[in-house]
């Protein structure tokens, strides 16, 4: 007989068998006692959280001929050709390699059958975000007024990605990530068994790095228990899955911070040896110095955080999750993790003073404060302070993108209309909720301080509260305006002006449109050229350290 995987194996049948969804569990048992019954539902949730398993299991119950309090018999014959998989009323569908609009037209032909020996047929149709436009299209109609024995039940991992039409034709439940405690009952019971040894803390490491995904833990804990043929400990979970130990992190914080350059290298040369995977590497890191940042933050104490210091902490975090994104999308991740290690030096190094140099600076500081104190008293005088002037390069960094702002107000403002800016305004309010990855996240982040002023049918004005923000708006431009070229589908040039520059320059504009004056359409050819090859020539941290081709 062929082996079979452990998360197949222990799959739960029944709606008491399921792990850590009790709200999802409760609503539809209740539903099926009350006879209240819906044409369509919608389940959303991560991966391995029990989304397709409770869809099975209602598919059953709602057919099995002796309910009782919710759930199925097991004993009729229709719920043992449900748990053989050979129920032919009950259809599965993977959207994800079946998501043609031909797919559907076979569900339309096929939902007016009546079903073969059950109550209903159900259809299951997994990761349904995958479905075409032209498919959801051509579901729609079906899944409003489907037939009174047909009932579908459509599951999602991304719930953005489903059109709305499609959403408010469902009733829909949420599956919430597994809770650790719930999951290593889950997981020692089937260790129990099966008769496999593991260790608490190696139980514990196996449930945090499922990420709350029960399939995910119990099919770690089938790949090590082949690995370790039934005895697993917590050094076995972590060269597996690739992760870091927290004495490894520890470790690798403290050769940063005392500055053993060849030590920390070595690390990197053993992580990579071991054929853990960097990125995971990089979260652990996140993970453990958040952990200690909270611990100090409640507690005010922490070995970690009364040694580096908390602001230190606080930037490897941010130096960190910047890297994570250059080593997701190049091959040689070891590469960038050592240029990690020489960012992450500069920090104790040359940005930050150490917490022990820092209290001997303050000490001083304080008699030098106490001395220019006295000396002035002495000599009856004041002194002022003069600042350094700015350096000329810094002044001038954004001149080319006020230039070519100045250049797309003229544009906008000159054929400007209530329509667009309207519909400028109500793509911005819904653009939080079409955002598909953490890089779309970050631009609309920046956006959030600021406000649509005006629009026209190729362009757009956004204004800033400040030049700090607005030198931030400059910094991320091309992918500003990429993401609102996407999300509209169309091309669209995006002004950001000062929210008190614009307010100087709307009056001008307004008299000059309501005297029919001729505003010139201006080129902005030359200026963009110009910042092309200023950003082309700047190459960034990592460029400058190491060169590589692609």
């Amino acid at each position: 007989m062929l082996y079979q995987a452990l998360y197949r194996k222990y799959r739960p049948k029944t709606f008491d068998d399921v792990c850590g969804q009790k709200i999802v569990v409760q609503t539809l048992k209740n539903t099926i006692n009350n006879n209240k019954l819906t044409h369509a539902y919608l389940f959303i949730g991560p991966r391995g959280t029990g989304k397709t398993s409770i869809a099975k299991i209602f598919a059953k119950t709602i057919n099995c001929e002796h309910t009782k309090d919710g759930n199925s018999c097991e004993e009729c014959e229709i719920c043992k050709l449900s748990n053989s998989n050979e129920n032919v009323d009950i259809i599965e569908m993977d959207a994800a390699s079946n998501n043609g609009v031909d797919e559907i037209r076979e569900i339309k032909n096929h939902v007016t059958l009546m079903p073969t020996f059950s109550k209903y047929k159900v259809y299951i149709i997994d990761e349904v975000h995958m479905l075409s436009a032209g498919a959801f299209n051509a579901l729609l109609k079906t899944l409003e007024e489907p037939p009174r024995h047909v009932i579908f039940i459509l599951a999602t991992t991304e719930p953005q990605k489903v059109p709305l039409t499609i959403m408010s034709r469902c009733q829909s439940f949420e599956f919430k990530s597994i809770p650790v405690n719930l999951m290593k009952e889950k997981i020692q019971y089937i260790c129990d068994q099966e008769n496999i040894k593991i260790s608490e803390d190696a139980l514990e490491q196996v449930c945090i790095n499922s990420n709350g995904g029960l399939r995910d833990g119990i099919g770690l804990l089938d790949q090590l228990n082949s690995y370790t043929n039934g005895n697993i400990n917590k050094e076995d979970v972590l060269l597996l899955n690739g992760r870091l130990s927290d004495e490894d992190i520890n470790l690798f914080i403290d050769y940063i911070y005392n500055n053993e350059i060849d030590k920390a290298f070595n690390l990197s040369d053993k992580i990579d040896e071991e054929g853990k995977d960097f990125i995971f590497v990089c979260e652990d890191i996140i993970k453990y110095i958040k952990n200690s940042l909270i611990e100090y933050q409640i507690n005010n104490k922490n070995d970690l955080i009364n040694k580096v210091g908390k602001d230190n902490a606080i930037n490897i975090i941010y130096q960190i999750t910047d890297y994570i994104n250059y080593i997701r999308n190049i091959k040689e991740k070891k590469i960038y993790f050592d240029l990690l290690i020489i960012k992450l030096l500069d920090i104790f190094n040359n940005t930050n003073v150490r917490i022990e140099d820092k209290k001997i600076i303050e000490v001083e500081s304080k008699k030098e404060e106490k001395s220019i104190k006295i000396e002035k008293e002495d000599n009856n005088k004041t002194e002022i302070k003069k600042e350094e002037p700015k350096k000329e390069e810094d002044i001038k960094k954004y001149d080319n993108y006020k230039e070519l702002m100045d250049i797309r107000l003229n544009n906008i403002l000159r054929i400007a209309d209530k329509e667009s800016l309207k519909e400028y305004v109500e793509f911005f309010n819904n653009l939080e909720s079409n955002l598909d990855n953490l890089d779309e996240r970050k631009i609309f982040n920046l956006l959030l301080d600021c406000s649509i002023k005006a629009g026209s049918k190729d362009g757009i004005i956004i204004t800033a509260s400040n030049n700090n923000i607005l030198n931030e708006l400059y910094d991320s431009f091309k992918e500003i305006e990429d993401l609102f070229i996407n999300k509209l589908s169309k091309d669209l040039k995006v002004c950001f002006y000062n929210e008190n520059a614009w307010n100087e320059k709307r009056p001008e504009y307004i008299k000059r449109i309501k005297n029919k004056e001729d505003i010139e359409i201006l080129d902005e050819t030359d200026i963009i050229n110009k910042i092309n090859n200023k950003d082309s020539s700047e190459k960034n941290e990592f460029e400058d350290l190491l060169e590589i081709g692609e």
